[in-house]
């Protein structure tokens, strides 16, 4: 049985306990999501190719595309960036409620569009990369059910069928250039990249059930629409790391899939401490 203990989530349990356990909790929800989880043990997929909305996890390939551009010195992370009154918008963040806001540094850009997931910040982000830059990205990885088609809170967009797309396979890849050593990304950007991940401020899905006190740590982006929940996360614990990618659709109230990630996390936080 799983138990929550204060410090540590849960009892032992190895892969195969954390395989039928996620098969019990979603039930007959298997057609709402799609999973990809990857561990030293093995791995669990399910639909892990079915392309689905992305929602804010489009948000990571521009973080990994903006680090790159960093790179080759085509963008500089301190760099003032203007934002005029008309290149505001909705939905989650906080660039639009902030009084007397002209300007902010790309690097403070990159952490809201990820630390808030402030669709202000990633249109102004996606702008200075360029959508197709992202892409080529998503193409070389040969992440080809990723495609950016529009920026967010574009409705007029949405409405003539233009939409952002990824998978949990994806998402791993995506994943993996942040958490493995690599030829596209350095060691310093990663660096930079977990920071930012680690700060993040939702945390009502994966990570709703780690106690503050605990020595697993995850460095995740979350997601959501109308009758979507995402999240894609990296779990560290005493030198271990796991990957996680979960993606769900057609809930008619979004707190009953919110509900399921937070116990799929709980089961993984528990998994993760046990070995």
């Amino acid at each position: 049985m799983i138990r929550y203990t204060g410090s540590k989530v849960g009892a032992v349990i190895n892969f195969s306990e954390l395989t039928s356990g996620i098969s019990d909790l979603l039930q007959d929800s298997f057609s709402n999501f799609s999973i990809y989880i990857t561990t030293d043990d093995g791995e669990i997929k399910i639909n892990e190719n079915v392309q689905r909305k992305a929602a804010s996890l489009a948000k990571v390939p521009i973080l990994l595309e903006a680090f790159r551009q960093i790179e080759k010195n085509n963008l500089q992370a301190n760099q003032t960036v203007s934002i005029e009154d008309n290149m505001k918008v909705g939905g989650s963040g906080v660039i639009t409620n902030l009084t007397g806001v002209k300007s902010l540094p790309y690097i403070n850009l990159l952490e809201l569009m990820i630390i808030v997931s402030d669709n202000t910040a990633a249109n102004v982000v996606l702008d200075s990369v360029g959508i197709e830059s992202v892409n080529q990205l998503s193409e070389t990885l040969n992440c080809n059910n990723t495609v950016l088609q529009r920026r967010f809170m574009d409705a007029e967009a949405s409405l003539h069928g233009n939409e952002n797309w990824t998978s949990a396979a994806d998402m791993i890849t995506f994943l993996k250039m942040i958490g493995e050593t690599n030829l596209l990304i350095s060691a310093e950007c990663r660096t930079s990249i977990f920071r930012i991940l680690y700060q993040q401020q939702f945390r009502d899905k994966l990570a709703f059930y780690l106690p503050e006190t605990s020595d697993v740590h995850i460095f995740h982006k979350s997601g959501e629409l109308s009758g979507t929940e995402h999240e894609a996360a990296i779990f560290k614990f005493q030198g271990k790391q796991l990957y996680a990618v979960v993606l769900s659709e057609g809930w008619e109230n979004n707190g009953d899939g919110k509900k399921i990630i937070a116990k799929l996390g709980k089961l993984l936080i528990t998994y993760i401490q046990s070995n």
